[in-house]
């Protein structure tokens, strides 16, 4: 519980200004909207389009420049982000044919975009592996079918952006970074199986007291990370002269310890698909 707890003030550190706000604000009873977006950024303004791939989130200018100012957060070079607000009721009182939430005043944002390396193996830029990870399928954990989606990789909307819900040992707050490495010469002499190999720096942080996962509903940020996979898709198209329809993420495991020598190697398998697509949708 020390380590959790200390977890929870690093976190507040951060993003302590707009927590207060939200504590504190004139809306705390307003109806409130959030999730996972995609962030899009155009000459008419920002908004935020939620897992269904229609409904958007369209926020103050305000509130957007208080969230730039207080966390850092910036629309213009962000992909995917988990935002929470609220909202007027008077002014969205026809949400259901709008699949719009307009007026939104942001409380809280933050990027879950994390780093895409193409490589050749052994180069000076090519990730190493620091720590395992306990998984990256979560499912088994979660009760209800929504949940078990967003517990197993999966693929935004836009189906280039690679989600993984990454459990791991934590106690530093901020200090792990997950690179999600591709290495193009794996597909030449017709070699058409795409994969991704999943690199954890941890930063030393050496505490096995909590994980990712058991947090990740207070800082999604920690557990949620996105990889825009536009340039690999685009590089596997030149070796192979196709798009691909499947992922494979290979990473190492280890559940009871962050001993790399005691860790295992999976693989898992994404479908080039959005969250919500059937499988016989195209």
């Amino acid at each position: 519980m020390k380590q959790l707890k200390f977890l929870m003030v690093a976190f507040t550190l951060l993003m302590g200004v707009s927590l207060t706000s939200c504590l504190n604000s004139d809306n705390d009873y307003a109806p409130s909207v959030g999730g996972l977006v995609k962030v899009s950024d155009s000459m008419f303004g920002n908004s935020f389009t939620m897992l269904d791939g229609v409904t958007k989130i369209s926020p103050t200018a305000a509130s957007l420049a208080t969230l730039e100012s207080n966390m850092g957060f910036k629309p213009s070079s962000t992909n995917i982000a988990y935002v929470t607000g609220t909202y007027d009721e008077t002014l969205n009182s026809n949400l259901i044919e709008d699949k719009e939430y307009k007026s939104v005043n942001l409380l809280w944002a933050v990027s879950l975009d994390a780093k895409v390396e193409i490589t050749e193996r052994g180069a000076e830029n090519d990730s190493v592996n620091k720590a395992p990870v306990i998984d990256i399928d979560n499912s088994s954990q979660m009760g209800y079918e929504m949940e078990k989606k967003l517990h197993k990789p999966w693929f935004f909307y836009d189906k280039t952006t690679l989600i993984l819900p990454i459990n791991y040992f934590v106690y530093k707050a901020g200090a792990h970074k997950f690179t999600l490495v591709y290495y193009p010469e794996e597909n030449a002499d017709g070699n058409k199986t795409l994969k991704l190999y999943l690199k954890h720096y941890d930063a030393d942080d050496k505490s096995t007291n909590t994980n990712s996962l058991n947090n990740s509903g207070a800082y999604p940020q920690i557990y949620y990370y996105a990889y825009d996979l536009r340039g690999v898709f685009s590089q596997y198209s030149k070796m192979t002269g196709e798009m691909p329809t499947t992922v494979t993420v290979e990473y190492v495991t280890n559940a009871n310890s962050l001993k790399l020598e005691d860790a295992e190697t999976k693989t898992c398998e994404v479908e080039v698909k959005g969250i919500n697509e059937s499988t016989t949708d195209k």
